[in-house]
Formats: structure tokens, C-alpha cells, sequence
């Protein structure tokens, strides 16, 4: 059983402090965590996001501009889930 989840990645730490008080703020979930390995990013630090809350975190951060490198959607195999389940911790 796959399971799909989107992660932000930013260049900067300081970018990714912004993005997660500018979502908190608009009552939006996100958790900061390590860019996943099979990701690449400048900065080591990316955001945990429901993926169905992805159209309206775009345009929350373009009206606002808040500065963020790239939004991925991923697929994790929900059965060996290391990852998935240190988020939801």
C-alpha cells in the first residue's frame, strides 16, 4: 500500500521559518523536518505538507512572497514506512 505526502524545499533556513509561520498563521498543518535524501535542496531543511492544501500554500506564499525552492509530491510504501511514521510523531 503506497501512500502519497508532499514535501517544500527552500535554499535558505531562514525561508523555511517563514513558509511555516505564514501557514500556522493561516491555520494550515506543516512540519519542518530533513530534506529526504532522494531530494536536493541547498538548505538542509524541508517542510511536511498535506498534499491536498498544495493550490492554496501556492498562492498563500505567491501573494505573500514567500520565497520556496520546489513542492514534490512523493509515494512511500505505507508498509516499511520509517519515514512516514517519524513525521507523525
Amino acid at each position: 500500500m503506497n501512500e502519497k505526502y508532499c514535501v517544500v524545499t527552500f535554499e535558505t533556513v531562514q525561508q523555511s521559518l517563514v513558509f511555516e509561520k505564514h501557514l500556522q498563521q493561516n491555520e494550515l498543518t506543516v512540519k519542518l523536518m530533513p530534506v529526504p535524501r532522494q531530494l536536493s535542496s541547498s538548505c538542509g531543511t524541508a517542510a511536511y505538507v498535506d498534499c491536498k492544501d498544495k493550490e492554496r500554500i501556492k498562492s498563500l506564499c505567491s501573494e505573500s512572497n514567500i520565497i520556496f525552492d520546489e513542492f514534490f509530491e512523493l509515494s512511500q510504501d505505507k508498509k516499511n514506512s520509517w519515514f512516514l511514521n517519524h513525521l507523525k510523531k
